[in-house]
């Protein structure tokens, strides 16, 4: 933080103005810049994404969303800038002075936001045609401009003659007056208009993920209804003899199968080693311990599901699942349902572990030394009397954990060996195919969607019956949390 004083021809005159201007951090006025940025393009997204919805009746919707976009903030601008701050700074408490360090005046206000507004918004979208790269690179060199310059000043600054201040700080102190009534403690309309563009900010956030959802819902089941009501679909279609939907063959039973095997086998793996990781890190291991293995544990969650594909295909398959299976006269394949079911269980622990072992530790210590009081052993009390309290959030971690099974795609579809389409096959050491799988086989290109009529309009079909179970085990979920949740 830092005081900026007024220069003038006979030197420093700080102590002939009682205005010191607080300057923010230049982190700071970039995050004010950079957030008003990112909203422009979250903007312009939104926009997109209604047009694409709403144009279907029609010819021509009108106006491109960019310029939706560039009238909205335009709009949102000029609506902030007349109490001395901008769209994003007005939230952080940001508020622009003259260079002696007065309160700007009106015209340098206007002058500075239509600068401003013209070089992050104008210019790109004027002059480089709505590009989005370039558009990113002109405002990348003005933070370089600003980073780089004397005083850290942005270009529209040094045009207004104005900084961007965090309060001004008078020499003297500002004596309030006395309290009389209730009346004086009540906001400025200023500060209540304020809260209320904030409050309206984060409705908007908060409406845009629900109508967001709501459109990919709608999409998702208007095609999948679609498929249904082809004239060349039939429900026998969905018991034939396995999934080929190039070839108008849509055995639903071979994905669920193999979803079934891959999920089953991935909690096998997963829920022992998951829950024994966060018993030993919640009830055994100490502070320094926990702080390297917890970490560590977490990293598998940060590994690409590309990478444990490969993984499951060069070393599970021919390092472990053939030479143990050859042992017993099984004969295992590169390709199986097995192998790609313990990829996924690897990439599910970190899951189960790290949910379980924070519902373990939010079980209060005095029922540990309560149980310790009464002779128990550290095993007992973690299995007798913290799972037990902990419960609702273990189960709550192995029906997350469950999900998280069910919908990886990129393990199953390297690792299963079904990604051209799979016959009905109940044995696990076979190759398979799952619902994801199937769903990314079926979208990989036009040669993939080639052949039946509604072979594209099942990817849908698909995507609906997964979020239905998706969406059925999060409602046990909350079930099974409600049922067990214990308060203390």
């Amino acid at each position: 933080m830092t005081t900026l004083h007024a220069d003038t021809a006979s030197g420093s005159s700080a102590d002939q103005t009682p205005w010191q201007p607080i300057l923010p951090s230049v982190a700071s006025r970039g995050i004010a810049a950079g957030v008003e940025v990112i909203l422009y393009l979250v903007i312009t997204i939104i926009v997109a994404i209604v047009e694409y919805f709403v144009a279907g009746p029609f010819t021509d919707f009108g106006p491109s969303n960019w310029w939706i976009a560039f009238v909205l903030m335009a709009a949102w601008t000029g609506w902030t800038w007349a109490g001395s701050q901008n769209l994003v700074g007005s939230y952080m408490d940001h508020f622009i002075a003259d260079r002696d360090g007065a309160p700007a005046c009106f015209s340098c206000l206007a002058v500075r936001q239509l600068t401003r507004f013209g070089v992050l918004f104008g210019i790109p979208f004027l002059i480089l045609n709505s590009n989005v790269a370039l558009s990113i690179a002109l405002m990348l060199a003005t933070g370089l401009i600003i980073w780089f310059s004397p005083d850290r000043r942005a270009p529209w600054d040094y045009v207004a003659g104005t900084v961007v201040a965090n309060a001004f700080a008078g020499e003297a102190s500002v004596e309030l007056p006395p309290l009389n009534s209730p009346r004086d403690l009540q906001l400025t309309g200023s500060r209540v208009a304020e809260n209320r563009r904030a409050r309206l900010l984060l409705q908007f956030a908060g409406l845009s993920s629900v109508i967001i959802s709501g459109l990919i819902v709608w999409n998702i089941f208007t095609e999948a209804w679609q498929f249904v009501a082809a004239e060349e679909f039939s429900w026998s279609l969905l018991r034939d003899i396995g999934w080929f939907p190039r070839r108008n063959k849509f055995d639903l039973s071979t994905l669920f199968v193999g979803t079934l095997w891959i999920t089953g086998i991935a909690m096998i793996v997963a829920g022992p080693v998951g829950l024994g990781v966060a018993i030993y890190l919640s009830e055994y291991a100490s502070t320094r311990v926990r702080n390297i293995v917890k970490p560590a544990i977490e990293t598998l969650a940060s590994i690409p599901s590309v990478v444990l594909g490969f993984f499951a295909i060069s070393f599970i398959s021919p390092q472990v699942l053939q030479k143990v299976g050859g042992s017993f006269g099984i004969d295992f394949g590169i390709f199986s349902l097995i192998s790609a079911g313990i990829a996924v269980g690897i990439l599910t622990v970190p899951i189960v572990a790290s949910i379980s072992e924070d519902a373990m530790r939010a079980v209060p210590r005095e029922l540990r030394e309560a149980s310790y009081g009464l002779g128990a052993r550290p095993v007992t009390t973690a299995l007798k009397v913290v799972f037990p309290a902990a419960l609702s959030g273990i189960s709550a971690a192995f029906i997350v954990g469950i999900s998280r099974a069910i919908g990886e795609t990129m393990v199953v579809f390297i690792a299963a060996g079904g990604s051209g389409g799979a016959i009905f096959e109940a044995d696990p050491t076979k190759p398979g195919q799952t619902i994801t799988a199937a769903m990314a086989s079926l979208g990989a290109g036009t040669d993939s969607v080639a052949g039946s009529g509604i072979a594209f309009q099942s990817l849908y079909f698909l995507g609906a019956l997964l979020f239905i179970i998706t969406l059925l085990l999060n409602v046990m979920s909350d079930a099974i949390v409600r049922r067990f949740r214990q308060e203390y």
